[in-house]
């Protein structure tokens, strides 16, 4: 049950502090760490162009976005709707509007918004495993992983073209193009140095 004096975004350690106590495995801590680091990246980026957006909220939601990732290895789990709810009964609600987001968007989504939802959503899709490629790259590993049945190819399909406007709609507003991300040289020190408060 959460304190009445928790805030209802976690800081660094406490994120931390979740991802050991919820057993995180390794490898999906450091895929967190890159779409944390790319995430802020863009925040910074985005806030840069006038859009504030909220360091705290995409710092933690960049961390915790796989936090239930691990009881989806073997079984057929929405990790995305289970992260959510186990963050909304911890207390943190914002983070887990942004987590139960990170794999789809709401339907409901107004074209053209970007917040820490869409942010954070993007910056996973550009992360393959700890590396930062390209979303054409990232959409083949998803095919190849994900891809079993027509229904699911066509879904990814549909999925894809949406990721595609939501680029477009953030790259309309941070000069240089997503290629950009490429070459951000987010190895474990720069990763640190943007991650950590």
């Amino acid at each position: 049950m959460p304190s009445p004096r928790q805030p209802a975004i976690p800081d660094y350690a406490a994120c931390l502090e979740l991802m050991a106590r919820h057993q995180m495995p390794e490898h999906v801590a450091r895929h967190s760490r890159v779409v944390c680091a790319l995430a802020l990246y863009l925040t910074c980026e985005l806030g840069k162009q006038g859009l504030k957006l909220n360091h705290e909220l995409v710092r933690a939601s960049g961390l915790l976005h796989d936090i239930t990732k691990r009881h989806s290895f073997n079984r057929s789990l929405d990790h995305a709707l289970t992260g959510a709810k186990l963050l909304k009964k911890l207390g943190y609600g914002p983070v887990a509007l942004v987590v139960r987001q990170h794999v789809r968007l709401s339907s409901a989504r107004p074209p053209g918004r970007i917040s820490e939802v869409e942010v954070v959503n993007y910056a996973d899709k550009r992360v393959v495993n700890d590396e930062v490629t390209s979303l054409a790259e990232r959409f083949v590993y998803i095919k190849n992983r994900y891809a079993s049945t027509e229904e699911a190819r066509a879904y990814i399909d549909l999925y894809t073209s949406q990721i595609l406007q939501l680029e477009k709609e953030i790259f309309d507003i941070i000069p240089g193009g997503p290629d950009q991300l490429l070459h951000l040289g987010l190895d474990h020190d720069r990763i640190a140095g943007i991650i950590e408060p």
